[in-house]
């Protein structure tokens, strides 16, 4: 195993808690917070259990905090994020290695594994660092595109349900089950992204995500719940869609148009899309729109839904 991780993090842990903190010139109560936030396990002082790696990045958080463009809770927080996304890739990854390496003995599996690494990781890294640095432009460019008199960005938020979700997953099988959530969310993601909107956040058996304008926000919407409704085997979506205002705090979504776009996705029937007024204003050739009665929500309580279908 030792072996293991000097060939996974590039060389052999040789330091303790004291050195680290001791080479990175930051204080313990920082060192423990950042690597907390990061998601790792407090390593007791005196265990052998990391790297030059982990002294620098003690050195480059505590750097950019000195620069001054967050605050160390807001740090904290931000590297709690990377920290979670990257904990599920990683696991992800692993998983493909298991299933890869399933008719091998644990030996055979790391010896795989460490013939290839020298290859692999460095592709790995590359990629995750080009990743990063195309949807930092991209975010950059959907800020200045989308920026407001008021300062926040006007955008149409979708929100997509599964339905009956929670009673089904207590009868399928771990495999039916892991199935229907990666076709559902790889389908979702795919349609997003080719109308360069955003999936914000994946919530089990929903999907909350951002677009620019109206129509490619309701076409997500649409096209989804169609798919389900021809594929056999798959649960019915139900969805809202809402437009205004909206707060981006750490790359998720708040405010009342996000809220209206929930609750409208939880007053639809299976198969059926209901948006705010502001959208259906904009729905005119190829839609059929119709307002229905207005009704109390949580919240709200005088919320009008307009029912949207394609003509």
């Amino acid at each position: 195993m030792d072996d293991l991780d000097a060939l996974l993090l590039g060389e052999p842990l040789t330091l303790d808690r004291e050195d680290v903190e001791r080479l990175s010139g930051v204080s313990a109560d920082f060192a423990r917070e950042i690597w907390a936030s990061m998601g790792f396990a407090e390593i007791p002082y005196g265990e052998k259990a990391f790297t030059n790696a982990d002294v620098e990045a003690l050195r480059v958080s505590a750097a950019l905090l000195e620069i001054g463009l967050t605050d160390l809770p807001t740090q904290l927080v931000m590297a709690r994020i990377v920290g979670q996304g990257l904990s599920r890739l990683a696991e992800a990854q692993v998983d493909v290695l298991r299933a890869r390496t399933a008719d091998h003995s644990p030996e055979q599996a790391l010896a795989e594994l460490a013939g290839r690494a020298d290859d692999v990781l460095p592709k790995l890294d590359y990629l995750m660092v080009f990743m990063w640095r195309r949807q930092f432009a991209a975010a950059v460019h959907r800020a200045v595109a989308t920026f407001s008199e008021t300062g926040m960005p006007v955008l149409s938020v979708g929100f997509l349900d599964l339905v009956g979700f929670t009673r089904s997953s207590r009868e399928w099988d771990a495999t039916t089950l892991e199935r229907t959530l990666e076709h559902f969310e790889r389908d979702v993601s795919l349609r997003v992204a080719a109308v360069n909107g955003r999936v914000i956040k994946t919530l089990g058996d929903g999907v909350l995500y951002t677009c620019d304008a109206a129509l490619d926000a309701v076409a997500v919407a649409l096209d989804t719940i169609s798919d389900h409704d021809a594929s056999d085997g798959l649960p019915a979506v139900r969805a809202g869609v809402s437009q205004g205002p909206v707060l981006f705090r750490l790359g998720d979504v708040f405010g009342e148009t996000v809220n209206i776009a929930s609750r409208l996705s939880g007053e639809a029937r299976p198969s059926s899309l209901l948006v705010d007024k502001r959208v259906a204003d904009v729905l005119t050739e190829g839609f059929e729109v119709r307002e229905l009665h207005r009704r109390a929500v949580r919240g709200y309580r005088s919320l009008t839904p307009y029912l949207v279908r394609r003509t």
